[in-house]
């Protein structure tokens, strides 16, 4: 979201809601007593690499417009076999922007993100030799076979080196938001569902912002919510009770990726 967006959107929201302490709103039950993680450092940039922290979690490296090499172990420390290696190296070529980071538990355990803004779906959804999770996504999830403006994430989780992949069609949320559904999936029977959030509290309840986005909402197979978070000013991160210590892990992974998702971004 570019800086005269934000700005637009601040004033709106001011107004809207007399000037508080601007809140996203969740209206489902299960974040009642959950008062999120505040964020910090989430402004990234070529230039600027502070770590980005919420809760325990924190990231340790940060690398904006990342480019794959055909270099495994130098890039990528030996977690991606070769076959993902051609895949990154191909979603690199066809994304505006991308970015490398990793997310610490502070328990000594690292997953690795990797992220690629702006892509056009038919650029590599027919042919090029490349294994890739949208397609059994489209037909299990019922995603759309074609998107111009798509967000991409892998999350690779300590020792695993078959990513989570998340799917967001920006285009569809920024028109039809109400309706729509992302996914974050390893496979077709262990998956989450991403809504996008437009509403903040006000005095009287929750009050739908004029443009823009708020943040969103994650819910696992069951329809349960399990993490949320608000991508307003610096951000604010919720993650349920109840998770086991690598769902909450997994869980930041995706946060933290929301997060750093900026569609204004243009590859160095």
């Amino acid at each position: 979201m570019n800086k005269l967006l934000l700005l637009l959107m601040g004033a709106a929201l001011c107004l809207l809601v007399s000037c508080t302490t601007t809140r996203m709103a969740l209206t489902n039950p299960a974040w009642d007593n959950n008062t999120g993680y505040l964020v910090e450092g989430r402004t990234q940039t070529v230039f600027q690499k502070k770590p980005l922290r919420f809760g325990e979690f924190y990231t340790t490296q940060v690398k904006t417009s990342w480019r794959q090499s055909l270099s495994v172990t130098t890039d990528m420390n030996g977690r991606l076999t070769e076959r993902n290696n051609k895949t990154l190296g191909m979603l690199y070529e066809k994304s505006k922007s991308s970015r490398k980071f990793s997310l610490s538990n502070g328990k000594g355990e690292e997953a690795l993100v990797l992220t690629f803004n702006q892509l056009n779906s038919s650029s590599y959804l027919v042919g090029g030799g490349v294994d890739f999770n949208f397609n059994w996504i489209n037909k299990a999830l019922g995603m759309p076979s074609k998107m111009e403006n798509a967000y991409y994430v892998q999350v690779y989780e300590p020792d695993n080196d078959k990513p989570w992949e998340l799917v967001l069609d920006m285009d569809a949320i920024e028109m039809n938001p109400k309706n729509y559904a992302g996914y974050f999936a390893l496979d077709e029977s262990q998956y989450y569902t991403i809504r996008p959030i437009r509403h903040v509290m006000g005095k009287n309840g929750p009050v739908k912002v004029p443009v823009g986005l708020v943040g969103f909402e994650v819910s696992n197979v069951a329809g349960d919510a399990v993490a949320a978070v608000s991508i307003f000013d610096k951000g604010l991160v919720y993650l349920q009770d109840n998770l086991t210590p690598g769902e909450r892990f997994l869980m930041a992974d995706l946060c933290a990726a929301l997060l750093l998702y900026e569609p204004t971004e243009v590859a160095q």
